[in-house]
């Protein structure tokens, strides 16, 4: 819940030129660095908006690598992949370069990455390093049982087993 000394949040949208929406509609999300139930921002995108902008974020966070973190910090990566598995499975094809198509599906990628992170404190590296791995394991002969391992290497069974579903595209909703 909002402070109850602030006013109530008044919902507004604005629509920008390529598609977007930044809305403030009443709803909330609650934020770890002001440990807080707050008024959520919406932003709203086309697919291939969602795609560049992981692209800008993912530079942005190895720009600010770059400079080195005691200038500027970025921990931007996570937005970035999950945007870009977002556009992805919203059915953007990246025209930049040839894309291998592996096993796993982009929408898949972001199942695993919900499953695991509503049941484990994992960070977005880490969560980020998991499901691609084991979205690589399934890619190899044999990999099957080392996707399945290394999901039971960071959760409990029963995530283990809701998260492989959801790998192989079996999960249950």
């Amino acid at each position: 819940m909002t402070d109850p000394t602030q006013p109530p949040v008044e919902p507004v949208r604005l629509l920008l030129d390529f598609g977007e929406s930044v809305e403030v509609d009443g709803s909330t999300v609650f934020d770890p660095t002001a440990e807080a139930v707050v008024p959520a921002v919406v932003l709203r995108m086309p697919r291939h908006r969602a795609a560049w902008f992981g692209l800008v974020l993912d530079a942005y966070t190895r720009v600010c690598h770059l400079v080195g973190a005691d200038l500027m910090a970025a921990a931007e990566r996570g937005p970035a992949w999950a945007l870009a598995l977002a556009a992805r499975s919203a059915g953007h094809v990246e025209t930049t370069g040839p894309r291998t198509a592996g096993r796993v599906t982009s929408g898949r990628r972001l199942a695993v990455a919900s499953v695991l992170r509503s049941a484990e404190n994992l960070d977005d590296t880490t969560t980020i390093a998991v499901v691609d791995a084991v979205a690589r394991w399934l890619d190899e002969p044999g990999g099957d049982e080392y996707a399945y391992a290394l999901l039971g290497a960071v959760t409990d069974s029963a995530t283990q087993q809701r998260a492989y579903g959801e790998l192989l595209g079996c999960g249950v909703r």
